[in-house]
């Protein structure tokens, strides 16, 4: 499995704390299955970003991969960003200022947590016309998509991606979000099931096998293992693909 959303290197937000914290994470991400994990730390406008340097974060990436090696742990990390909401990140992108998914034209974009501005669908066609596939970061949290999910509708039929968090699959995050998710995931409007780990703890750890199997039960086998390799795979190595037509969802009876 693939983990695109995962804050396991240490000292750049609000993830892991030490570097033994992020080989506790990678120890609990190889257990479960996961084979590589994409390292994405909180741009600079994030409120969780503590320190940001696409050089630095490179070299932390080295130093855990070396240390992986050193254990024989069947894991690999890519470096990455969990990239906010803001004016100008194609720019930024381009100059080198923020990292995409490693070598790919993939970025993980994460939605402001109050109501979505007018400006924001326009920033993602922004990012997509300068030549990027966006990934949008756990949607099932943002107020709008609670009221009405089909609210990410237009986002992906234009060809947005969308990442829900594993734990709120399973019910870990509680039950609003599990409701969300699930009405994400049966329609068409969810493509990734990440961990956004930020520990060895709940309710965010490094594991995804667990939600894969929930995603397995709500739509079947080879589709669960699409969220989370099939389709991380083709983001990390810039392949085509179609993506399933978002079918809505009836907002009669949303609110019963």
């Amino acid at each position: 499995m693939i983990d695109l959303h995962c804050h396991i290197l240490h000292g750049f937000d609000d993830g892991a704390h030490t570097f033994e914290d992020s080989l506790a994470m990678a120890r609990m991400a190889a257990a479960d299955g996961i084979r590589t994990v994409v390292a994405t730390p909180h741009s600079p406008r994030s409120f969780a970003c503590r320190h940001y340097e696409p050089a630095l974060i490179r070299q932390s990436v080295n130093e855990l991969n070396a240390a992986l090696r050193a254990e024989d742990m069947p894991l690999e990390v890519i470096p990455g960003t969990e990239i906010a909401y803001e004016s100008g990140v194609d720019q930024r992108l381009k100059q080198g200022l923020i990292l995409p998914y490693g070598d790919s034209r993939t970025i993980l974009f994460e939605p402001p947590y109050g109501a979505l501005p007018p400006t924001f669908d326009t920033a993602i066609f922004t990012l997509q016309v300068a030549g990027y596939r966006v990934l949008l970061a756990h949607p099932e949290r943002i107020p709008d998509v609670q009221e009405n999910p089909n609210r990410l509708r237009p986002l992906v039929e234009r060809g947005v991606l969308v990442q829900i968090t594993a734990a709120a699959l399973t019910g870990g995050q509680g039950e609003q979000l599990e409701r969300v998710s699930v009405a994400l995931l049966t329609h068409g409007m969810a493509h990734v099931l990440a961990s956004d780990a930020h520990g060895t703890r709940p309710p965010r750890t490094p594991q995804l096998a667990a939600a894969r199997d929930r995603a397995a039960e709500l739509l079947d086998p080879q589709a669960a293992e699409a969220l989370v390799h099939g389709t991380p795979l083709r983001l990390l190595t810039n392949q085509p693909f179609v993506l399933p037509i978002p079918r809505r969802i009836d907002h009669r009876h949303w609110h019963r």
